[in-house]
């Protein structure tokens, strides 16, 4: 999967979870500084991508994740693309 089409996709997930508009939500997008991006949206956004995508987060990953583009860089790593 290519890294704007895995963009496009993580925010559509953090929009569903955060209710954030999905047009404001771009790689730079950062937890705690985007409207709804709380850390209760933070665990639901995480159990949406592990269910989306097959994959297992670690706390110490999901703590290590600061913005969309992190996630996007931890998905990928975490599916063999990264």
């Amino acid at each position: 999967m290519e890294m704007t089409a895995l963009h496009a996709q993580l925010a559509a997930l953090l929009s569903d979870v955060c209710g954030a508009p999905v047009t404001s939500l771009g790689p730079d997008a950062e937890a705690g500084v985007t409207p709804g991006w709380d850390s209760v949206a933070n665990l639901e956004f995480i159990g949406a991508i592990e269910d989306e995508f097959s994959i297992s987060i670690t706390t110490a990953e999901s703590i290590a994740v600061k913005t969309l583009d992190d996630m996007a860089r931890l998905v990928m790593a975490k599916r063999g693309s990264g």
